[in-house]
């Protein structure tokens, strides 16, 4: 009997270790920490909205073009010329001329005397509206669109301000000259000379390429850094 109950009792002690090593334990999970997605551009670069820029620099442009016509609709300025069409093409080259980019005259079969290059309102004397005006539309619209986009920009803005002006700066600054580049092709008037023979008035591209970048990414960065500057004033008070 003892040997026996000895044997159960040994049996029994050697299953045990048996039975508890066939239960199948779960495994042992291990969180995955997320990786940082690595980009090539900088986020603010890659959240600002650019096409809005594009667009607000359009209509700049725009409406610089309708406070030029004004002054010669509505205003004493004038332009001599009987058709309309060239009227109006008359106002896009003094808004060109007001962001000092010339107008370039070309002539295929007669010699253009004097300067090809011209800027009307350069030593413009005796006229009704003063030259400062026309210069100072372009130059306060841009000061005071830069404001506004800047203002509009909310919670999206960044926490520096050189930064953030540049950013505005820059993306009107794009909008704004191919709007002009587009303008070029719009804003060109025949001429006919007293000899005979024709030839054509248009802004001068490379600087209209140049100055129509430029006039942007100074007056509407100062704009937005002004607005910038303002609104961190005014929360803080």
């Amino acid at each position: 009997m003892t040997d026996h109950a000895d044997d159960a009792t040994d049996e029994g002690a050697g299953t045990g270790p048996v039975g508890e090593s066939l239960v199948d334990e779960p495994p042992t999970a291990t969180a995955e920490q997320p990786q940082p997605e690595s980009h090539l551009l900088k986020e603010s670069l890659r959240t600002f909205p650019w096409l809005r820029a594009a667009g607000v620099a359009a209509g700049t442009l725009v409406v610089e073009y309708l406070l030029v016509a004004l002054l010669f609709l509505v205003g004493p300025s004038s332009v001599d010329l009987p058709e309309l069409s060239d009227r109006l093409v008359q106002y896009g080259f003094v808004l060109y001329n007001a962001h000092h980019v010339p107008t370039l005259v070309t002539a295929t079969d007669a010699e253009v005397y004097g300067s090809a290059a011209r800027n009307l309102l350069y030593g413009a004397q005796g006229a009704s509206v003063p030259p400062i005006v026309y210069f100072l539309i372009p130059v306060g619209s841009l000061l005071v669109v830069g404001a506004l986009f800047e203002r509009y920009r909310g919670a999206a803005r960044t926490d520096s301000l050189l930064e953030e002006a540049a950013l505005v700066g820059t993306g009107l600054s794009f909008g704004y000259v191919v709007t002009g580049f587009a303008g070029s092709f719009v804003f060109v008037r025949t001429i006919v000379f007293e000899g005979g023979g024709q030839g054509q008035a248009a802004p001068a591209v490379p600087w209209l390429l140049l100055l129509l970048f430029f006039f942007p990414l100074v007056f509407a960065t100062v704009g937005a850094a002004a607005q910038y500057a303002y609104a961190d004033r005014a929360s803080g008070a």
